[in-house]
């Protein structure tokens, strides 16, 4: 057995039942597995006050002081498996990730609460046929979802990305991905087309929401390009687009479909050796739930509800004057529509963001970042002063990478 299936074989053998480890048969011939993941220190100062204590995501109405805390629930482990299908003559690749940032019993203090669930983050198969045309692929499983795709650069800030609530867009969700790629010289182009299952914050069961009720997957589209220009310029663009229906109220008089869609544009610049600069704009109503942003996706009396409306962008500088140490500078920013807010929401939220990063060697980094978030509520009506409220958050960081 190679070191990679004895590592698969002990991670199986701590998160299965023992019935179920009895009938796990090995990995089957030919498939080449590949461990992957790092393990994340992080301590996190805050002053004043986060809704998150170890993410800047928001500055609460009512501050209740600063804290300092302690986490290495970031930490990551995941498998990539390769191989050949003869019958279809598919490439097969697939990925299996974790971390342990999922959630936890509310009722546990601060002598526990790091013990946090193990959580599910990537579990997804891709089959690719190489074509003279490209490469065309069908993917299933859980992925990241279409709509801006991208990432700021952090050590502090993983599990819950940097600018996160304040412009950056992420989903997972299980779906069904149909993928074309094609290169045209230094010039490559990719579209693919999904459905996914439905993401809503209502109330509902967690597999009955509103998405689920409306008998409708989220559909999701992405085109996107690449290019290189000289041995340090690169650029990549996409653009992304999804479509999604709720039904509310269901089964009931005031039962009513509502229709919701986000636009995302993402771009990568690679301008030399030394520098990067990346960063993502969106604009969408009736989804910021789907794509953890800031707003409640719909407002309204039962009946006549209707999409709130959002945007954001987040913009990212990664200056590397020496291969060992970087310095990234960030800000982003997301706003809702104030008058069709509810009572006291958020209705803007802009973080700065500022780190530096030392790479010291293939497998370990750390780093010192900083970040600042302001955040706007509004009153207790449309017309009533609004209230803005900052926070400020230290993060210190080491990582080692397998």
């Amino acid at each position: 057995m190679t070191a990679s299936r004895k590592l698969l074989a002990g991670v199986l053998a701590l998160s299965l039942p023992l019935a179920a480890i009895a009938q796990t048969a090995p990995a089957a011939d030919g498939v080449k597995l590949t461990p992957y993941g790092f393990i994340l220190a992080n301590g996190f100062f805050t002053g004043n006050s986060l809704a998150d204590q170890d993410y800047p995501g928001a500055a609460q109405a009512a501050l209740r002081g600063g804290s300092v805390l302690f986490s290495g629930r970031q930490s990551r482990i995941g498998f990539r498996m390769a191989t050949k299908d003869d019958w279809s003559g598919a490439d097969l690749s697939g990925v299996l990730e974790f971390d342990f940032s999922g959630g936890q019993n509310a009722a546990l203090n601060s002598t526990a609460w790091y013990n946090a669930l193990m959580r599910l983050r990537l579990a997804a198969m891709t089959a690719t046929w190489k074509t003279s045309a490209g490469n065309v692929s069908v993917l299933a499983g859980q992925e990241y979802g279409l709509v801006n795709t991208l990432f700021a650069e952090s050590l502090a800030w993983v599990a819950k990305p940097l600018f996160w609530q304040a412009g950056n867009l992420w989903r997972r969700s299980p779906q069904f991905r149909l993928g074309y790629a094609n290169t045209f010289g230094d010039i490559g182009i990719n579209a693919a087309v999904a459905a996914l299952s439905p993401a809503t914050s209502d109330a509902s069961a967690v597999d009955f929401g509103a998405g689920n009720q409306s008998r409708m997957p989220n559909i999701e589209a992405r085109v996107g390009a690449t290019g290189k220009f000289g041995p340090d310029v690169t650029a990549a663009l996409g653009v992304g687009y999804m479509s999604s229906t709720r039904r509310l109220a269901y089964g009931t008089a005031n039962q009513q479909d509502v229709k919701g869609s986000m636009l995302g544009v993402d771009l990568d610049l690679g301008l030399t050796r030394y520098a990067q600069v990346k960063g993502e704009f969106y604009t969408g109503e009736g989804a910021d739930d789907t794509y953890n942003a800031i707003a409640t996706a719909t407002y309204g009396a039962a009946g006549a509800v209707k999409a709130q409306k959002s945007s954001g962008y987040w913009a990212q500088a990664i200056l590397k004057p020496v291969p060992w140490a970087w310095i990234t500078l960030g800000l982003g920013h997301a706003e809702a529509d104030k008058t069709n807010s509810g009572n006291n929401a958020r209705i803007n939220n802009d973080q700065l963001a500022a780190g530096l990063l030392f790479n010291a060697g293939k497998a370990w980094r750390f780093g010192v970042e900083y970040a600042q978030v302001t955040t706007e509520y509004r009153g207790a009506t449309a017309t009533a002063p609004t209230t803005k409220q900052d926070a400020t958050q230290i993060g210190i960081s080491s990582q080692l990478k397998f």
